[in-house]
């Protein structure tokens, strides 16, 4: 999910974070003391965690009935008619006494600790709820949800799932990334299959970030790829990306499979991408992530505008940042 991107309350200039973004790094350099991992969680195994990493340990297992999670949502736009039919589902932490927490600040340790199944669950419920309330505003959109490589292959999990997006009120697509195969291949493609034949589309998140394997992408049941934003930043000043974003979406293309770009931020990458016959846009250029209301807000002002005038809304300044 990596190119190096600011943790969200950093992103918002907040300072709350700054204590989490040190735990992070504490937590990396006990990963690597504690040398290889061993089967099953920290906890269950026994291996001590520095006070600061179990303090944060601690209270992520309480954050979801403490009900301190929430949801933003970034559109993802069609190139060609500028229509935002669905979104990208994204949880937040609001700790109350560090302030806002990014997933790049507390997925690796929730997984670490067993969680991502429970905190993926209240992602999937939560998703549901919200899509439900745009609905009733008139607006329908898919809410794409990030599935953990630690999840993918649970067969209980998936059930679960099959029974609880089959009741939501508008489709609900599952996000994984092209790593997510490697701890148990077997079982992320049978799970991915069960997905796929009910109905609920399947994209395969920050392409080329990782291992990029033809071998897994011609078994994957996937409808859409998204390229990572580290290709498409360098679009307009790189020899090179630009022959690897129009192969890979020609790649695609040949697969039946559609094309999101990540991470597009200038005007002149939406223009190259254009060209090359990309199929959707996701990135600062059309809006950030944001909670509901705004969510709302943003789509109402596109109702009545062209695409080329819905391009120029300034979202960026609206939320504070630099456009």
């Amino acid at each position: 999910m990596l190119a190096l991107m600011l943790p969200f309350g950093l992103a918002f200039g907040g300072l709350a974070v700054i204590g989490a973004v040190a735990g992070i790094v504490a937590a990396v350099l006990w990963r690597r003391q504690a040398g290889p991992r061993q089967t099953g969680t920290a906890k269950e195994s026994g291996t001590a965690l520095p006070p600061a990493i179990a303090s944060l340990a601690d209270d992520l297992a309480e954050a979801v009935t403490r009900n301190e999670f929430f949801l933003v949502h970034q559109p993802k736009m069609r190139a060609r008619s500028g229509e935002v039919q669905a979104v990208e589902t994204l949880i937040r932490w609001r700790h109350p006494t560090r302030g806002l927490i990014g997933p790049n600040d507390f997925i690796a340790l929730a997984e670490e600790r067993g969680e991502m199944r429970r905190i993926t669950e209240w992602v999937i419920l939560q998703a549901i709820v919200e899509q439900a309330s745009l609905a009733a505003c008139g607006h329908n959109v898919t809410f794409n949800v990030n599935i953990s490589a630690r999840v993918l292959p649970d067969r209980d999990f998936a059930e679960w799932a099959l029974a609880t997006v089959s009741a939501a009120s508008g489709p609900i697509g599952f996000e994984i990334t092209e790593t997510a195969m490697i701890a148990d291949p077997e079982g992320a493609l049978r799970n991915l299959h069960l997905f796929a034949d009910a109905g609920i589309k399947i994209a395969i998140d920050d392409y080329g970030a990782g291992l990029s394997s033809l071998a897994y992408l011609k078994q994957l049941p996937a409808h859409e790829l998204k390229i990572d934003r580290m290709f498409i930043s360098g679009l307009s000043s790189s020899h090179r990306d630009p022959l690897l974003v129009r192969s890979t979406i020609d790649l695609a293309h040949a697969l039946d499979m559609e094309v999101t770009a990540e991470g597009v931020d200038s005007p002149a990458a939406l223009a190259l991408l254009k060209v090359m016959g990309c199929d959707v846009i996701q990135g600062f250029l059309i809006a950030m992530p944001m909670a509901l209301g705004d969510l709302r807000s943003f789509l109402d002002a596109r109702e009545d505008a062209t695409p080329e005038a819905s391009l120029g809304f300034n979202w960026l300044g609206r939320a504070g940042r630099p456009a």
